[in-house]
């Protein structure tokens, strides 16, 4: 007795070729998928650590500022600030805000505070913000100029900018409360200002050309004063 034959069956290579590429589809589906969604975490990580960075640079910078001081012997200068190539000084001031690091060698007072932006020399158009506190004594040069020791309080920056503003409310890109010796009037006028607006930039993404900025404005109660003139009631 004869049996009937059975046709073998299995996938023709049309079938093949069609299962691969739909697998391929798929896979690349997934991957665009899951590479959006770690860019955006990774995205979403730099801007928490900016928002830290920011935070703890403006804290210091307000917390300075508000403690900032007026003296025969020390000056109030600040500059507008941005990009620099090399180390500049952008504003420097007396304050009894001193940190003191070093109990043994270091006591409370009152400290020259400076601040600096100087270049990152690993990372192009990066800055770092610097932060000087140094206990401030009547025998040194308190000019605040030329190269200082300082910590840096902020990286990853693209510009730093202070703008000032008088007990008017008027707007100006620098101060200075440098007279010239004996002239008494100038001296008298001497003041700090009411406020003082700081904005830093820091980069996202440097070759995107993507940055975010935070600004802050701090009042300076001892800027805010104003002294009565000589013979008013």
């Amino acid at each position: 007795m004869n049996l009937p034959q059975q046709k073998e069956s299995g996938f023709t290579l049309l079938e093949i070729m069609l299962a691969v590429l739909i697998l391929g589809l798929v896979v690349s589906m997934v991957t665009v998928s899951l590479s959006g969604s770690i860019n955006a975490i990774d995205v979403t990580i730099k801007q928490g650590e900016l928002y830290y960075r920011a935070q703890i640079a403006m804290e210091r910078i307000s917390e300075d500022l508000t403690s900032a001081l007026l003296t025969s012997d020390m000056e109030f200068m600040g500059e507008k600030g941005n990009e620099s190539a090399g180390q500049a000084v952008l504003l420097t001031f007396s304050s009894m805000a001193h940190l003191v690091f070093d109990p043994k060698n270091d006591s409370p007072g009152m400290g020259r505070i400076t601040y600096a932006v100087q270049a990152d020399p690993d990372q192009n158009n990066h800055l770092f913000l610097l932060r000087s506190d140094v206990l401030q004594r009547p025998t040194e040069d308190n000019k605040g100029t030329g190269e200082i020791e300082a910590f840096v309080l902020a990286d990853r920056l693209r510009s730093v900018t202070f703008t000032y503003y008088d007990q008017q409310g008027g707007k100006q890109e620098s101060w200075d409360t440098t007279v010239q010796e004996g002239d008494e009037e100038a001296k008298a006028k001497r003041r700090l200002p009411a406020a003082v607006t700081c904005r830093l930039e820091f980069w996202i993404n440097a070759e995107e050309e993507r940055t975010i900025t935070f600004q802050t404005t701090v009042l300076l109660p001892t800027g805010l004063i104003q002294a009565k003139p000589e013979g008013g009631s």
